[in-house]
């Protein structure tokens, strides 16, 4: 009996090219399975991030950034009741029913909202008038100053933030109250007064000239 010795230095010889071809497809099948049964794995619970939860982290970062673009912290005062009636800097009549406050340079008419530190409450404020002139940033009406609970202590440690650059996710869950407009708002006078500079106007010797209030 004769050995072909050829087989035995290359054994793939002997196997029919319909079996290798039949191999060579299985082998392909197993590869694509393992591969969909890893993407299904991770769809069912892996670490691997969806593209919707990229998108909702990345937006989520966006408004977190946006929230803090523009913030304060200091102390607050508030004016008293015998100001009422007075005009602002704003042109219009200050009411200490309303919802204003008195800012050293943020634009006239921008809204704010301030919260104490003190208590934890929250007010939303229209700038309307220039002040405090000291070391305290910003002087509320007193409405504004009785929604965060600073009448008795006549200050308090707040931070303000413009709302413009407040997320909606960041707003308070209570949403605070906002003063209704006055009809003289939409005065030609205060729309004037809104456009002007925006540096501290001094009002010795007028009578919109104030000193925060301490005390009831």
């Amino acid at each position: 009996m004769r050995f072909d010795l050829s087989v035995l230095r290359n054994p793939l010889r002997c196997i029919p090219l319909r079996s290798m071809t039949f191999a060579v497809a299985l082998a392909g099948l197993a590869s694509h399975h393992a591969a969909h049964a890893s993407d299904d794995s991770a769809a069912d619970g892996t670490p691997k991030t969806s593209w919707a939860d990229s998108v909702r982290a990345a937006l989520a970062n966006r408004a977190h950034q946006a929230a803090h673009a523009w913030s304060q912290h200091g102390m607050a005062s508030w004016y008293g009741r015998h100001f009422h009636g007075h005009r602002t800097a704003s042109g219009t009549t200050f009411n200490t029913n309303d919802l204003t406050a008195a800012h050293p340079s943020l634009p006239l008419g921008t809204k704010l909202l301030v919260t104490s530190q003190d208590t934890g409450r929250s007010v939303v404020v229209t700038v309307n008038d220039r002040g405090p002139f000291n070391s305290r940033i910003i002087d509320l009406s007193h409405a504004a100053a009785a929604k965060i609970g600073m009448l008795g202590a006549g200050t308090a440690h707040v931070t303000i933030a413009k709302m413009t650059d407040i997320a909606p996710s960041m707003h308070p869950a209570t949403e605070p109250e906002v003063a209704e407009a006055d009809p003289s708002d939409t005065s030609a006078q205060a729309i004037q007064a809104a456009g002007t500079s925006i540096a501290p106007v001094s009002r010795h010797g007028s009578g919109t000239h104030r000193t925060p209030h301490h005390h009831h």
